[in-house]
């Protein structure tokens, strides 16, 4: 009953509208604070009709893969590090120890398995298919047109997804022939370091935790003997402790470990983590005042071209119904920030992203989007934006209708700003 109310809790936040007062939502859902540790929300959906006449005929998606464990274990030995040291002094109060346990449960199920798409995450993939192909079933049983171009990066999270995505797909449409690839090219994507912005992912992040954290209150809270414990600590402060237990312990929901974890901390520490973990998310993903458009068109870039290069080729007749995609949260953010669409279209301070741009909504476990491809019979092809499975708006392109844009406008705004060379 308890996992089934956490649930429960976290479709409800989902839907709701984040124009609430922030330490209400946290009471909702704990679990907002964690951004892309976030488990996949399923939205409710309600699609628009399309323009009289116009028929689905082509699918292009790109989707992160759903729920994992912790992409290194160290993150978590790091913790219990400390931890182990301040419970060996006798130095942690029972919250204290109660963070201990929870760390401990979440190593275990770590061990040989870091970075793995979980139990939850795989089960994510299949409602994510099975949903689309209920709304877009046409699109999968057109005589003449049943190939489906699967491409992954190489990652096994990222192709135990595309398994149980196509798995689901073909129970629905047996007569679907596909194409799976995967290697290092089909990340799609560029990530190339840049120092100032790698900086700044740090210093950002490292200001808000200390400006918000109240250091005093946390030592009292979790050690028996603040002045002993920092001395076992050394140089470790302890909002970058609190930090840490939040960071770790976020990803509760994905591993299915027991219990609530991040009920040991207060909502003061959990609103502070929120906002710092936000901010440093921003950098890694999307436009900002302080970072400019870095990640947009050197990340998102050349994975807009693929997808415009690739519906080219549906459009002309090859055949393929649907190219799907699987990789990850760098293969969403920065795309969708690229295209500026409803949601990232709006440029603002770092320290702010959690109010206009929670990551946790944007970039959760499973988080994907759609350009569904409509047709009419003289051939006019319209298209419309699914992001996490709901329809979206690109504020700088005019619609025809609702969510639906000419290809040909849509096509000429997003090769510009990728800058494809026709």
């Amino acid at each position: 009953m308890k996992r089934f109310l956490c649930i429960l809790l976290v479709l409800l936040i989902g839907q709701a509208s984040f124009g609430q007062d922030p330490v209400e939502a946290i009471r909702q859902d704990r679990y907002i604070v964690s951004g892309n540790h976030h488990p996949y929300i399923v939205p409710t959906i309600k699609d628009s009709r399309p323009p009289r006449g116009y028929k689905p005929f082509y699918f292009s998606y790109y989707g992160r893969h759903g729920s994992r464990s912790l992409s290194h274990i160290s993150a978590i030995s790091g913790l219990l590090s400390g931890l182990d040291a301040l419970h060996e002094a006798d130095l942690l109060t029972e919250q204290g120890e109660e963070i201990r346990s929870h760390a401990h449960n979440i190593y275990k199920l770590h061990e040989g398995m870091e970075a793995m798409l979980t139990p939850v995450g795989y089960k994510e993939e299949q409602g994510i298919s099975r949903r689309m192909f209920n709304r877009f079933k046409r699109i999968f049983r057109q005589k003449g047109s049943r190939r489906v171009i699967v491409r992954s990066s190489p990652l096994v999270r990222s192709l135990l997804t595309g398994t149980a995505y196509i798995l689901e797909l073909q129970k629905k449409a047996p007569k679907l022939d596909f194409d799976v690839l995967s290697g290092d090219k089909y990340y799609f994507t560029n990530w190339d370091p840049n120092p100032r912005i790698d900086a700044m992912e740090h210093d950002v992040c490292d200001s808000i935790m200390r400006a918000e954290t109240d250091a005093e209150a946390a030592a009292r809270r979790y050690f028996t003997d603040p002045a002993k414990a920092a001395a076992v600590l050394g140089r470790r402060p302890v909002y970058k402790l609190v930090y840490s237990a939040i960071n770790v312990l976020s990803i509760g929901r994905c591993v299915g470990t027991e219990g609530e974890p991040l009920d040991s901390f207060t909502e003061e520490e959990l609103l502070a983590f929120f906002k710092a973990h936000n901010a440093k998310l921003a950098t890694w993903f999307i436009n900002t005042e302080e970072t400019g458009c870095y990640r947009d068109t050197n990340t998102g870039a050349p994975l807009l071209r693929e997808i415009i290069q690739k519906a080219d080729e549906a459009l002309a007749g090859n055949g393929v119904c649907a190219d799907l995609r699987f990789g990850h949260d760098t293969g969403v953010a920065p795309v969708m920030s690229l295209m500026k669409v409803e949601g990232y279209d709006h440029i603002g301070r770092l320290a702010d992203t959690w109010e206009y741009w929670p990551a946790w909504k944007n970039v959760p476990m499973g988080c994907n989007y759609a350009l569904v491809f409509y047709r009419n019979r003289k051939g006019d092809v319209l298209v419309k934006l699914i992001l996490n499975e709901k329809e979206t708006a690109i504020p700088a392109v005019s619609p025809v209708k609702g969510p639906y844009y000419r290809w040909n406008d849509l096509r000429e705004y997003c090769a510009g700003i990728s800058g494809l060379k026709d």
